[in-house]
């Protein structure tokens, strides 16, 4: 039989499309893939779940955004009793190992090429942010500053953000102001007698800038041993990050003097651990060490590994049917967010809630100070959001702690028109941040 032309242009789409097809409908789905490879973890041969191991992990990393790589470690099945001993521990590496890298690939340090004679300042912030995600923001006018046009001349090519921003508000005579409260790093005019804020005194670490910002000795005549010197540092970070909290040990800082001999920390185990405040870009933290000997003049090096805890991903929980929520509970990542009830108290609605940690992590720690900062707001059908009046803590515990949020609804609007949005990190993750000062004067 012979066939048409048309007919012959079917037989052949359909010829070079079968194998497609075939191979579609051979790619088994990613949660097919996932469950035989959780299989594979209790396998016989330890080679082969080392390679499950390593194939879950791949598979959780393909898609470099940290909601994707929480997405993934959703479909891993939760560690429990049932499961073998070394199937827990694997899957528990798994999920963390996931979160680690996500994390280090979002805490990278992003760079900036710029080519520019007279640009305006205001232009070049723009620019800044389209390259780097960071939002830089002039904050003269909200300091009563003159709010003159400022031109800038700047080149450089792949620079850390932080030299990039050094070298232009060096340009233009500004300097950040780290406590504006919002999203936005705000820079404003310099106070006079401010040194520049290039020149090698700082350092950039990934997103972090890390700068000496003071020193003060003191002797102890008739007491020796009260003897020592406070050295202060301010540690700044991308706008664009949130982290959580920075803490370094005693035992990954080193100080050497230009005398070559090395002063020990004093004062514990720890050099310091602090709290980030939201909407702060930057946290003072002092080391105290041990008085120099008097021939020496500077710290020729300060080198140390500090950790880092920042959100793997935020989620955001939204609870519908508000007048009728009793114990809802929505899960995130290791975050268990519970709707315990909604009450009315005069003019305010009382939103009552719980946290818990479904993790072992310490630094998902209920009682430390990023629950604080989570959002919690009501949002009408069409996306406005009410944010509440203030809140109050119902309930602390080591895995749990509970809130009541108050809210005033405007008038004419009822409960009814409004869900209940949470916001908060749906994981925390540790990362290493390395750092090395030199020459920092002595008092």
């Amino acid at each position: 039989m012979r066939l048409t032309a048309p007919l012959c242009l079917t037989v052949a789409l359909l010829v070079a499309i079968a194998p497609l097809s075939l191979q579609a409908a051979e790619e088994p789905s990613l949660a097919v893939q996932v469950d035989k490879l959780v299989e594979q973890l209790d396998a016989a041969d330890a080679a082969d779940r080392d390679a499950a191991e390593k194939e879950l992990i791949e598979l959780g990393l393909q898609d470099k955004s940290a909601s994707s790589g929480e997405a993934f470690v959703d479909l891993l099945p939760k560690p429990n009793d049932e499961m073998p001993q070394e199937v827990q521990v694997r899957l528990t590496r798994i999920a963390g190992e996931i979160r680690k890298r996500i994390a280090k690939q979002a805490i990278a340090g992003t760079v900036v090429t710029l080519d520019l004679a007279d640009a305006p300042l205001g232009d070049v912030l723009k620019e800044l942010e389209k390259q780097t995600g960071n939002r830089v923001t002039d904050y003269r006018e909200q300091f009563g500053q003159e709010t003159a046009e400022k031109k800038v001349t700047y080149s450089g090519k792949d620079q850390p953000f932080w030299a990039a921003l050094d070298a232009i508000l060096d340009g233009v005579q500004m300097s950040p102001y780290n406590d504006s409260g919002e999203a936005n790093l705000a820079i404003i005019d310099r106070d006079q007698g401010v040194l520049r804020r290039g020149g090698g005194r700082a350092i950039y670490s990934g997103p972090f800038r890390i700068e000496a910002t003071g020193a003060s000795s003191q002797r102890g005549i008739r007491a020796p041993d009260q003897s020592g010197l406070s050295v202060d540092f301010e540690i700044s970070w991308e706008p664009r990050l949130r982290p959580i909290g920075l803490a370094l040990n005693a035992a990954d800082l080193k100080v050497v003097c230009d005398d070559g001999r090395e002063t020990p920390i004093v004062g514990g185990e720890e050099a310091f651990n602090v709290e980030v405040q939201a909407g702060s870009h930057a946290t003072d933290v002092t080391v105290s060490l041990q008085l120099p000997a008097r021939q020496a003049e500077k710290l020729a090096t300060v080198a140390g590994r500090m950790t880092a805890l920042v959100p793997g991903r935020t989620a955001e929980l939204k609870f519908a049917n508000l007048a009728g929520a009793k114990e809802v509970t929505q899960r995130a990542g290791e975050v268990a967010v519970t709707l315990d009830r909604v009450t009315k108290n005069q003019a305010l609605w009382e939103v009552h809630m719980r946290l818990a940690v479904e993790s072992s992590d310490a630094a998902l720690d209920v009682n430390g100070g990023w629950v604080f900062q989570n959002v919690a707001t009501l949002v009408d059908k069409d996306g406005e959001a009410l944010d509440n009046a203030g809140f109050e803590t119902t309930l602390q515990t080591e895995e749990e702690i509970g809130f009541a949020y108050f809210y005033e609804l405007p008038e004419g609007r009822e409960l009814k028109d409004y869900a209940w949005v949470y916001r908060t990190p749906a994981s925390i993750v540790a990362v290493p941040v390395e750092f090395k000062l030199e020459n920092v004067p002595l008092p």
